[in-house]
């Protein structure tokens, strides 16, 4: 018997509501114990800036429209090509037991440590060597997918004049919706459905009178706007327009889920391809998918970028697990679009690229069910979500690029105090670099390292994690798991075998990279035993005290 999309929707959202229920509260009962009333990080520290406490709806938003931008698409979309059941099986099981507990303990720790980054973490609780190996790590992973953004989003935008309304109405209305909220203290309901009517009436102009710009117009725009984003308060742009964004993309979310169920569509692709052209299944699609079901990346949004605005730890498991949960779902809507396609199409379109297979499976399966809405819509409709995606982790990979290179300038020269004069020049240098990259093609050299970056990265979270949970005399059983798995599972065989690949294809001047995150991750093991063998019942007696003195 075919499965179709009906009985892989259920099944997917069965795993995921289990994950929220059951992990998650296994989780924060053993581990990350929530304690009512203690002072946060959003009011202790507050300056309007990164630090205020956000209404919890908008935040909680912004946070999943931020690490779920392009990638968990680009993952779900092209995992695809080794079947679409190991693909179903990474952003569901995989998601529930690694990525989202990943991104719950990270908030909670920093969340109980001030609102410190995950750089600022990894140096106090491990050592100074492994932070700023981090922190540089981290930094040169956001500007090498941010710097594809650029021309990503300079392509579509180029190709689709018919987005350029809805996006300026996307910008204006967040900032719109900001000022009413945090400052004349409308409803986020009111103004979220102010910005929804000033949307969809520019969506409906923007087909009627598309605008048409050069290609280097667009990617000037992309450059400078984030520059502008990260740099002003949070409230004023990025969290509105993002929490703005989340609603259209629970919309496009709905509206697949919807077809999946009620269309009832025959899965078209195999179950599963051992071998494709990227390489083996193993370990090839834990390299391919990494947002949607376990990415380190996510450290340096849960710390440095949502972790300062939460109101309340009671909130964190839902930003923090509950986030990662649906990021899944947002990779399982690029899986779904793909999944439905036959082995042909798929192997047409994933040559052009994977938004193209998001519009044409999406137009397919929301096309089933909404009949009476032209597939030519769908099209630019399933566009406008790809770019509305990008945009978001565009936003806050900006803000989080300026926020980790002053700490890195600190942590190798001297500390710098966060003035607006630091953070838009922090920012500007960001962007710029970003520019070149991509402009010089010099951002491939780092991407070819992000996916075993972004299980190195993972890595570091989990050892933290670990070393945290001992200090407070807490068990570490899971984490260890959690660490061991993606250690000599994910991590480790991924990196040989971009090594083995590249000096295969002759391409030698790429394959010391992969080695680079092996020797990297032998020298975090090796500071990660130092500090937990170093650690003294003193030290623990400190930790705990610290812990349960607010």
């Amino acid at each position: 018997m075919q499965l179709t999309t009906t009985t892989l929707t259920i099944i997917g959202l069965a795993i995921w509501t289990f994950g929220y229920l059951v992990i998650s509260g296994y989780l924060r009962k053993v581990y990350l114990k929530y304690k009512p009333g203690r002072k946060v990080p959003a009011i202790e520290f507050r300056d309007d800036v990164d630090f205020y406490p956000a209404n919890p709806v908008t935040l909680f938003g912004d946070h999943w429209a931020s690490i779920a931008g392009g990638a968990p698409l680009a993952g779900g979309a092209t995992g695809a090509m080794w079947g679409w059941l190991p693909a179903f099986l990474y952003i569901t099981v995989g998601n529930i037991f690694l990525g989202s507990p990943h991104d719950y303990a990270t908030m909670h720790i920093s969340m109980r440590k001030k609102g410190k980054t995950i750089g600022t973490l990894i140096q106090e609780l491990i050592s100074k060597r492994s932070g700023k190996m981090g922190v540089c790590l981290g930094w040169f992973s956001i500007a090498a997918f941010t710097a594809v953004f650029l021309s990503a989003l300079a392509e579509l935008f180029t190709a689709t004049p018919e987005l350029t309304l809805p996006t300026i109405a996307f910008t204006a209305s967040g900032v719109l919706m900001g000022f009413l909220i945090y400052r004349f203290g409308w409803p986020v309901l009111r103004a979220t459905l102010l910005g929804i009517v000033i949307v969809v009436i520019c969506i409906y102009f923007g087909l009627q009178y598309p605008i048409s710009l050069p290609w280097p117009v667009w990617f000037a725009i992309f450059t400078i706007y984030p520059i502008i984003s990260a740099s002003i308060p949070a409230w004023m742009l990025v969290e509105p327009r993002n929490f703005l964004n989340f609603c259209f993309m629970c919309v496009g979310a709905v509206v697949l889920l919807i077809g999946c169920i009620v269309g009832n569509i025959p899965l078209q692709l195999p179950t599963v391809i051992m071998h494709a052209t990227e390489g083996p299944l193993w370990p090839m699609l834990f390299l391919t998918i990494s947002c949607g079901a376990l990415t380190g990346m996510h450290s340096f949004w849960t710390t440095g970028y949502t972790s300062r605005r939460v109101p309340d730890e009671k909130y964190v498991r839902l930003i923090g697990y509950g986030g990662e949960v649906l990021e899944g779902l947002t990779a399982f809507v690029a899986l779904a679009s793909a999944a439905v396609l036959s082995l042909t199409v798929y192997s047409e379109y994933i040559g052009q690229g994977w938004i193209f297979i998001l519009q044409s499976g999406y137009a397919q399966i929301a096309g089933s069910v909404f009949t009476f809405i032209p597939n030519k819509i769908w099209l630019i409709w399933g566009g406008l979500l790809g770019s509305i995606f990008m945009i978001t982790t565009l936003e806050s990979g900006a803000r989080n690029m300026r926020i980790f290179l002053l700490e890195l300038y600190g942590m190798i020269i001297k500390p710098v105090p966060p003035t607006n004069a630091s953070k838009w020049t922090a920012a500007s240098i960001s962007l710029v670099a970003c520019a070149v990259l991509a402009l010089s093609g010099g951002w491939f050299y780092i991407w070819v390292l992000f996916p075993a970056l972004s299980s190195l990265l993972a890595l570091m979270s989990f050892m933290t994690i670990i070393i945290w949970l001992k200090l407070v005399g807490r068990p570490t059983g899971y984490w260890w798991f959690a660490l061991l798995f993606t250690t000599f599972v994910i991590a480790v065989p991924g990196a040989g075998y971009l090594s083995y690949t590249y000096v295969v294809k002759g391409m030698y001047h790429l394959a010391w990279i992969p080695v680079l995150a092996i020797v990297l991750t032998a020298i975090f093991y090796f500071d990660f035993f130092k500090k937990k063998n170093s650690i003294t019942p003193q030290d623990i007696a400190l930790a705990i005290a610290e812990e349960d003195k607010d």
